[in-house]
């Protein structure tokens, strides 16, 4: 699915958690990794302590360690804004994965996604991202992880049928044989008519039907789900419900705003989910 993939790290714990999720993005296609950590203008000047050496050193380490297991690893430290340098060297390297994490719902979300480096990297770059979710247990964190001992893979596909929703429908199309099981989910408005929303809903149910069909055709197996409400609560609750290892959904729907907003859906989606978040982007 992505043969390159770029990950943005400061020298906090739940960031070099991220760099677990190597063994996640292997499975998924990855082949070569690009290790980014932007030194601030401001600090480029300053000497590196005790911390930072380490820092740098257990990068090293990880990258010997990547590196023996078949992976091309490169690293840089660019000075500069950190959201502009990520966005400048993903271009650069035409990576086609950005891999970011947070550890969901909570203060921590609202300095990641309102205004962070995160949030101008999430909703302007025309790259998929995928953004890590982690548990925290007094001061140390775990990522959840995508592919777990023991647990078929399964994908939460979300999907309003905008041309851009169903690009995230045809990557899974073509890229079997990497998740075993889906489930396929529409969300319909409930602000419409009882017999527009039973119209709304049948017709739904009939796009995910032929859907069902080309999926398994692909050796999937696949569960489809038509709800009536909010979309974002709606999608996140599935997800929990059914046990999912990862959402996909698309940074562009009917609304045809090209960035994430504030307040849309696929916001939503990113600060309840407890689960990893796939945001794809139609080319």
């Amino acid at each position: 699915m992505f043969k390159k993939a770029l990950v943005a790290i400061d020298a906090s714990g739940p960031s070099m958690e991220l760099l677990n999720a190597v063994g996640d993005l292997k499975k998924m296609g990855m082949q070569e990794l690009i290790i980014v950590h932007v030194i601030r203008t401001e600090l480029a000047g300053i000497g590196i302590g005790n911390r930072r050496k380490e820092f740098l050193k257990n990068i090293e380490r990880k990258k010997d360690e990547f590196i023996a297991g078949g992976l091309q690893v490169n690293i840089h430290q660019p000075i500069g804004k950190p959201s502009e340098e990520i966005k400048h060297l993903a271009e650069e390297e035409n990576a086609d994965l950005i891999l970011i994490g947070s550890l969901g719902e909570g203060s921590l979300v609202r300095r990641i996604f309102l205004g962070s480096t995160v949030t101008e990297v999430v909703r302007s770059i025309k790259k998929a991202v995928l953004i890590e979710k982690y548990r925290q247990k007094e001061d140390s964190f775990s990522r959840v992880p995508i592919f777990r001992e023991g647990k078929p893979t399964t994908v939460l596909l979300a999907t309003d049928f905008s041309p851009s929703s169903m690009y995230v429908f045809d990557t899974f199309l073509e890229n079997p044989g990497v998740f075993e099981k889906l489930i396929l989910i529409s969300v319909i408005d409930e602000g419409y008519t009882e017999e527009q929303v039973q119209g709304n809903r049948d017709k739904a149910d009939a796009k995910l039907a032929e859907w069902k069909a080309e999926f398994e055709e692909k050796g999937y197996e696949v569960e489809t789900e038509v709800a009536v409400g909010v979309a974002s609560e709606l999608v996140v609750e599935s997800a929990e419900r059914n046990d999912v290892s990862l959402l996909a959904i698309s940074k562009r729907g009917r609304s045809m705003i090209d960035e994430l907003a504030v307040g849309s859906t696929a916001d939503h989606i990113i600060r309840r989910s407890t689960r990893p978040v796939l945001l794809l982007r139609a080319k």
